[in-house]
């Protein structure tokens, strides 16, 4: 138990270095900048190393106050780490949002000839990809994935769980590289510099996100395609087609939902 918590201890480690500390150190340095130069003296380097050795003369003689000032550093740091994780999940919600209409239609209006429930009705591709997973699985088989994916989830093999965590967690990470460039565009208000950066990662986090929301959706149409007849033997549903029909989809959805 003691080398097994260690060992856990070490991972949880590695993580809040990996995806806190060493990002929100670089983006503290950039605060430091912006606030040191602002946009009249942007990339003004002379001016940056003069502002730097003003500021760490008068501490470089006092221990206690470096000590502090390594503390704050990496509180500040964590603490930008944690504000880009919220952020994060509110990308992904903005990703997936349903409203408003407006703008959605002009995407809308490009598909008229798919089927109503295939066409664009959220704010990116990247939401209607992952909606477009519960649609289709409910025409072929009339399951719904939110009820489902609990219980399919415990019927994986452990190759297929390790391939779904890690769509899931390069699809988390795109969300939260886009996170990151929103905090930079925040931060261009100050320094414009902060403000291109924070362009580029906003795209490069976007188009990773697409990619990868496309693989994590198409991993969880695999999961259904291929479980689907055990979720019905694990809830008692006979299969006379030899396959889960949408009939028999509504019958495991209502067990599901315990007939609410």
């Amino acid at each position: 138990m003691t080398t097994l918590l260690s060992e856990l201890g070490k991972k949880l480690a590695d993580r809040w270095l990996t995806t806190l500390v060493l990002p929100g150190l670089l983006f503290v340095a950039a605060v430091v900048v912006a606030r040191l130069l602002g946009h009249r003296h942007a990339l003004d380097t002379a001016r940056l190393a003069a502002e730097l050795d003003r500021v760490t003369r008068g501490v470089s003689a006092k221990p206690a106050v470096i000590a502090l000032l390594v503390v704050g550093v990496l509180l500040a740091a964590t603490a930008a780490g944690l504000l880009t994780q919220a952020v994060a999940a509110g990308v992904r919600r903005t990703w997936t949002a349903r409203r408003p209409k407006r703008l959605v239609a002009w995407r809308a209006n490009r598909a008229e000839a798919a089927l109503d429930r295939y066409r664009p009705a959220r704010l990116t591709p990247i939401g209607d990809r992952f909606r477009l997973a519960d649609e289709r699985v409910d025409v072929q088989f009339g399951l719904s994935v939110a009820l489902a994916w609990p219980r399919l989830w415990l019927l994986l093999g452990e190759s297929t769980a390790a391939a779904l965590t890690t769509a899931n967690a390069r699809y988390r990470a795109a969300t939260e590289t886009t996170a990151w460039g929103v905090l930079y565009l925040a931060l261009g208000t100050v320094w414009w510099p902060a403000a291109a950066a924070g362009v580029v990662t906003v795209v490069v986090g976007y188009r990773r996100a697409r990619v990868g929301g496309a693989v994590l959706a198409d991993l969880v149409e695999a999961v259904v395609d291929v479980h689907q007849r055990q979720l019905a033997e694990a809830v008692g549903v006979e299969l006379p087609h030899g396959r889960v029909t949408p009939a028999e989809g509504l019958r495991i959805n209502d067990i599901l939902n315990k007939r609410a």
